[in-house]
């Protein structure tokens, strides 16, 4: 009997709505840097420029894919609770940074980016904690419920938060104003380590102290585990940069102003809203495969959509915001999906070492996606247009051809995914 089937309903349920509130105190940070235009808006304000801001956004990819490994031995050592404190903190500094970087003058973007950077160390430390956390009091049938309501709660939150503040970006605020969100941005992931400190403890188990290299060798053998990191790790580099390259493409080429910008960015958030009501209902009932099949080609067409449309197309607003909303879906998707298969892949005696393998080749795949466009955009390597069937296509559209083109070959990867074979040698406990 695992650990959270001795608890009682009511332990259960309490720790259920801590996790809630906690996902609402930090996800503003993390839905501002990873799915909104807030960032990427506040750095045009400080002439970061496109590789400065592209790179910004990168930062928590490839600190995740530096540090998650290395954070899993520290936890041993630590503990899940005292990590998060750490992490909450040092979340904290870097948001704040990154609102008074105006005050350093002509070095406020190599500020702002400096505050990324600082933020970006703690995610791999918190992320390492957060699903041990979880299993603490998750039963296997609680999951698929658990995530989709978790998400579909703080993603309604910040799509709310995010829309008002996209519509008084439409006044063009002062500085001071993107100055002041950051700040109570930071200030919040207080919140989030009190809602924390409130989960249960495992009182039964002795927390796992693995031997790392006896941990990564059990995973690599590990044939569903690693067969879903090498795709987890390629699907990302694919994916990972349309939507903040998409928000420059609106704000650089197409000339949308940053309140429609933002606006559209919170339409994007109703996406994940969407996406994670019905993974809490109809959807999560469906097959994994089905559901990872459907996020695979929804990223792929949004990609070659963003490339084929033209900016002239009336109402071009209306479509962007489609395709972000259409992005955001398949993002919630992948992400519960990738919850439920984390827990399934991570075999018991060794779940730190297999989360943090699966969640290295993730980040791994986002460093690289990200830091790539970043690089490539720094350089002149790609023309600022070209012609192509009698139309104009910016460099940014360049981006999103690749990208559909990448996601096409790696249809031919989804049969490895152990959702997709019915029967396994090494351990893997999918959802019922």
């Amino acid at each position: 009997m695992i650990y959270a089937e001795t608890l009682s309903e009511n332990v259960r349920k309490r720790a259920r709505i801590h996790a809630y509130f906690a996902c609402l105190f930090g996800c503003v940070s993390e839905v501002m840097l990873d799915n909104s235009a807030l960032v990427i808006i506040y750095f045009t304000m400080l002439n970061g420029g496109d590789m400065l801001t592209m790179m910004g956004t990168s930062f928590s990819c490839i600190t995740g894919a530096l540090l998650y490994i290395p954070s899993s031995i520290i936890i041993t050592r630590t503990g899940l609770k005292p990590m998060v404190r750490y992490a909450c903190f040092t979340g904290c500094a870097g948001f704040l940074l990154m609102a008074f970087a105006p005050f350093f003058g002509s070095f406020a973007k190599y500020a702002a980016l400096a505050g990324c950077l600082v933020y970006s160390l703690q995610r791999s430390c918190y992320g390492a904690t957060w699903y041990p956390m979880l299993d603490v009091f998750l039963r296997p049938q609680d999951r698929a419920k658990f995530f989709g309501t978790m998400r579909f709660f703080y993603t309604g939150f910040t799509g709310i938060l995010f829309f008002i503040l996209g519509v008084i970006l439409k006044y063009d605020p002062p500085i001071i104003f993107m100055q002041c969100v950051l700040a109570v941005t930071g200030l919040l992931l207080l919140g989030r380590y009190l809602c924390i400190a409130g989960f249960p403890d495992n009182l039964r188990d002795a927390p796992e102290t693995p031997d790392i290299k006896k941990g990564l060798s059990i995973s690599i053998k590990n044939g569903p585990l690693t067969a879903y990191s090498v795709y987890l790790g390629l699907f990302t580099i694919a994916y990972s940069s349309i939507v903040p390259l998409a928000y420059l493409y609106f704000k650089q080429f197409v000339q949308l102003d940053d309140g429609t910008v933002q606006i559209i960015s919170s339409v994007g958030i109703g996406g994940l809203v969407s996406g994670y009501l019905l993974y809490r209902g109809k959807l999560g009932k469906w097959k994994l495969k089905y559901l990872e099949l459907f996020s695979h080609c929804t990223y792929m067409l949004v990609a070659f959509s963003l490339f084929f449309v033209d900016k002239s197309l009336p109402g071009f607003p209306f479509f962007a915001g489609c395709m972000i909303f259409l992005s955001s879906f398949a993002y919630s998707m992948y992400m519960c999906n990738n919850s439920a298969e984390l827990l399934a892949l991570a075999r018991p005696g060794n779940k730190t070492v297999a989360m943090a393998f699966v969640q290295t080749y993730g980040n791994a795949g986002g460093a690289i996606g990200r830091l790539g466009t970043s690089l490539i955009l720094g350089t002149s390597m790609l023309a600022p247009v070209w012609e192509f069937a009698g139309r104009e296509i910016s460099r940014y559209q360049t981006f999103f051809l690749l990208s559909g083109v990448m996601l096409l070959v790696l249809l031919f990867l989804l049969p490895t995914l152990p959702s997709f074979i019915p029967a396994h040698d090494d351990y893997y406990e999918p959802k019922k």
